[in-house]
């Protein structure tokens, strides 16, 4: 009986051991994939804060590419009017000091263009690395269930159906979070290609711009270039005018000094006249004898 009673008792405490040891075992797997779901919940929140910040980063960068737009087309009224206003006055100069001025605003916009391209071309990466992101966490496979319990430890078994079921919702409901950023990502892509297509657009522009300047540009410098060449001839002609007439002046000068030297030589050669008195009396004296 001594012998049956101590078999009795190591099959019980190898029961209780196997037991316990299960036990840890199913604590330690569901303790890690709890903390495995904490992580991909913790991703999966870290890849919807870089898709919001992408987001409002391509709200950002379109609504200034509408900036730059609308600046563009002010900057091309503005000039038109300038123009007009230039042709109307009539001052090369003051045009071309405004074309300079306009060419100065075409590569400032030009510049900044293709910076909001370069920005947007980054943020597309951002956003594909974000889809990555969330491409990897769905298609990572989820960690295996925790093995059942012995059959001694009633309560482990009735607790351990409970956590693979939590874990399935918890799953779906990140898979539709997931879907839902993919979605959200798949229109920020969508916004940042507009954005792209519109500064594409205003860079056409742009060089349809410049190359109109260029040649604006090439026929006020030929413009001002005859404009000076008849200036100088204008200035050349006008100094021969003025020496002509100081010419004139000056012969008319001589001429009428002329004329009063050869006045006073005239008037020096003519004898003086006889007196009259003089002239009766030799008549009288003549006649008495």
């Amino acid at each position: 009986m001594t012998g049956l009673a101590l078999v009795v008792a190591l099959v019980g405490i190898a029961i209780a051991v196997l037991s316990y040891r299960s036990a840890s075992a199913a604590r330690a797997a569901l303790a890690a994939r709890t903390a495995e779901d904490v992580k991909r919940g913790e991703e999966l929140e870290a890849a919807r804060k870089a898709e919001r910040a992408a987001r409002a980063e391509a709200k950002e960068r379109r609504d200034e590419a509408t900036a730059v737009k609308a600046e563009l087309e002010r900057s091309k009224k503005k000039a038109f009017e300038q123009q007009e206003a230039a042709k109307k006055a009539g001052g090369a100069q003051a045009l071309r000091v405004e074309l300079d001025k306009l060419a100065a605003r075409l590569a400032e916009a030009r510049a900044e263009a293709e910076h909001q391209t370069t920005r947007a071309r980054a943020l597309e990466k951002e956003l594909e690395k974000a889809a990555a992101a969330v491409k990897r966490l769905e298609a990572r496979p989820a960690v295996a269930a925790a093995p059942a319990p012995a059959p001694v430890a009633p309560v482990p078994q009735a607790a351990a159906p409970a956590a693979p079921a939590v874990d399935d919702g918890r799953l779906a409901a990140e898979k539709d979070r997931a879907d839902k950023a993919e979605a959200k990502l798949a229109e920020a892509r969508k916004r940042v290609a507009d954005l792209e297509k519109d500064v594409k657009n205003v860079r056409g522009r742009l060089e349809t711009e410049k190359r109109v300047y260029i040649v604006q540009k090439s026929e006020l410098e030929l413009a001002g270039d005859r404009y000076a060449e008849l200036r100088r001839r204008h200035e050349a002609l006008r100094k021969d005018h003025d020496e002509l007439v100081e010419a004139v002046r000056q012969a008319a000068r001589e001429e009428r000094r002329l004329t009063q030297q050869e006045a006073a030589r005239a008037e020096a050669a003519t004898p003086p006249a006889a007196p009259e008195g003089e002239g009766e009396g030799d008549a009288g004296g003549s006649s008495a004898a």
